[in-house]
């Protein structure tokens, strides 16, 4: 079974984002399997930088965004029981922001280490980036690793953290050449999850 599974399909999303920010055209319909549904929150407020809280209830999390996005969830099945997927993405001016996470079923046996090691090579190797740092992590007790990898066009910063049995993946992707370090690390820092 091929391992990394939230990688996988946030390199899909993010390229579709990539190509329709890099070149300003309509959005596409998104692909058969991937679903868009929309967020239940109320109307959110903005704080003064004109981002909005996100936050989903499904997911146990909430974080900073430059508005509300919409669930992109996929379900695959698998020889130890099906998996899924959702992710939530926002492009803004200068950079692309996304949030992810898996539920595999209960049958599904992994390395929690090797989890956060393969989905940060997946998504390297699925966008072409050589990766430029990484570390291990603890954030809120949540064992982690942060990574920056760059491509010839964009600055990819991630951090993938395994809370329970759910890793969770935030990504962001600024085009090369730009400052955009004040929203990323607020999309970063911003981010609250809770086991239960």
């Amino acid at each position: 079974m091929k391992r990394g599974l939230l990688a996988s399909l946030i390199i899909t999303v993010i390229s579709v984002a990539v190509l329709a920010q890099d070149h300003t055209r309509p959005r596409s319909t998104p692909s058969p399997i991937v679903r868009p549904t929309p967020s239940t929150q109320p109307t959110p407020i903005p704080n003064p930088e004109g981002w909005v809280t996100f936050n989903n209830e499904a997911g146990r999390f909430s974080v900073l965004m430059p508005e509300i996005p919409t669930d992109k969830a996929e379900t695959v099945p698998s020889d130890p029981g099906p998996y899924t997927t959702h992710l939530f993405i926002v492009s803004g001016t200068q950079s692309i922001f996304l949030i992810g996470w898996v539920d595999y079923d209960p049958k599904f046996n992994f390395n929690p280490t090797q989890e956060l090691d393969l989905n940060r090579e997946n998504f390297i190797k699925g966008v072409n980036a050589t990766l430029v740092n990484s570390q291990r992590i603890t954030i809120d007790g949540y064992q982690g690793i942060e990574f920056t990898a760059e491509s010839p066009n964009r600055v990819f910063k991630s951090r993938v953290l395994m809370v329970g049995r759910r890793p969770y993946q935030l990504v962001t992707g600024t085009t090369k050449g730009l400052d955009d370090s004040v929203n990323v690390k607020r999309f970063f820092d911003s981010f609250k999850v809770r086991l239960h």
